[in-house]
């Protein structure tokens, strides 16, 4: 397996992009203020959500074949290429 310097970065940049995500999520949730049960409910869904697309970038980025490639999604193409 070789990783080429294009390739990291669109993984540092992915990663960027989830983290920037999440945070805004939480933040979000943390504005709004719904009740309690209801915000740690969707944080786990949060968290849930960016770990399998974080783990899903990175077996595409080691060659093993998930099936679901983020860069198909709409607005992922220009980031991960």
């Amino acid at each position: 397996m070789t990783l080429t310097v294009g390739s990291l970065f669109s993984l540092i940049i992915v990663l960027l992009v989830i983290g920037l995500l999440v945070w805004l999520a939480f933040y979000v949730l943390g504005a709004l203020g719904p009740p309690e049960p209801v915000a740690s409910i969707i944080k786990v869904i949060v968290v849930v959500v960016a770990v399998l697309i974080l783990i899903t970038v990175l077996l595409n980025l080691a060659g093993i074949g998930t099936g679901l490639h983020i860069s198909q999604l709409p607005g992922w193409a220009a980031v991960y290429g």
